[in-house]
C-alpha cells in the first residue's frame, strides 16, 4: 500500500527499508507522510529558527537526515548500502560529499551569486542521493539552512505539491535531471520562484 501512486521520481521503498519502519502501524502512503510531516516539521524548526550557524560538515548532513526521520525510521542517517535506480553509487557517497562540500567553499569564495549556489547545491544533494528515502526533502532543508546563514532568504517550497503527480512535481524533476546534464537554468528558475525573505 505504501509503494502505490507513487508519484513520478518518487523511490519505492524496498523490503529491507520497511524493516526498519518504527511505527508499525503505518501500513499507508498518506499515514506514512503525516508521520513524516511531523518529524521533518520538528527538525525543521529546530534548524531553521536556531541563531546558530549550521555547520556545513558530512557528518552534520546526515545527522540532519537523522533528525528529519529518525522517529518514523531506523534507518535515518545511515547511508544506503545498496544501489537504487538514482543516484551515486553507494561506495561513492562520502567522496561525492566531500566534493559537495569543497564545490560550496569555492563558489562562495568566488563570489558566485547565491541563488545559483543554493540551486546547485540542491541539486548535487539529490543526485547523490544518500540515503534509503528522504533525499528530496532533506536537501530542500539544506539549502534552507544555506540562504539562512549567506542571506537571510528562504525558500518557500510547496512541499504537499511536491509529493503529488502534478505540474509542480514534473518540474521539480524535469529541472534535476536538465541539471544532471550541467544546465542548471531550470534549477536556478525553479529556486527563484519560491524565494522569499527570512523572518524569525
Amino acid at each position: 500500500m505504501i509503494n502505490s501512486s507513487l508519484p513520478p521520481g518518487a523511490m519505492p521503498l524496498t523490503s529491507e527499508d520497511f524493516e526498519g519502519l518504527i511505527p508499525k502501524h503505518i501500513t499507508t502512503r498518506s499515514v506514512l507522510n503525516d508521520a513524516e510531516f511531523i518529524n521533518i516539521t520538528s527538525a525543521t524548526n529546530k534548524y531553521l529558527l536556531s541563531r546558530r550557524k549550521f555547520d556545513f560538515s558530512a557528518e552534520n548532513l546526515f545527522k540532519l537526515h537523522k533528525d528529519m526521520f529518525g522517529k518514523v525510521w531506523k534507518w535515518a542517517g545511515q547511508k544506503r548500502r545498496i544501489e537504487k535506480n538514482i543516484g551515486v553509487n553507494f561506495f561513492n557517497i562520502d567522496v561525492e560529499i566531500r566534493k559537495l562540500l569543497d564545490d560550496l567553499d569555492y563558489w562562495l569564495n568566488n563570489s558566485m551569486d547565491i541563488i545559483e549556489i543554493s540551486a546547485r547545491s540542491h541539486h548535487k544533494l539529490v543526485y547523490i542521493h544518500p540515503f534509503n528515502n528522504g533525499n528530496g526533502r532533506w536537501a530542500r532543508l539544506i539549502v534552507n539552512l544555506f540562504l539562512k546563514d549567506h542571506s537571510r532568504l528562504t525558500l518557500k517550497f510547496p512541499e504537499d505539491e511536491l509529493l503529488l503527480s502534478n505540474d509542480i512535481r514534473k518540474a521539480y524533476i524535469e529541472a534535476l535531471k536538465l541539471a544532471d546534464k550541467n544546465d542548471f537554468s531550470n534549477m536556478i528558475s525553479f529556486h527563484k520562484k519560491y524565494i522569499a525573505e527570512f523572518n524569525i
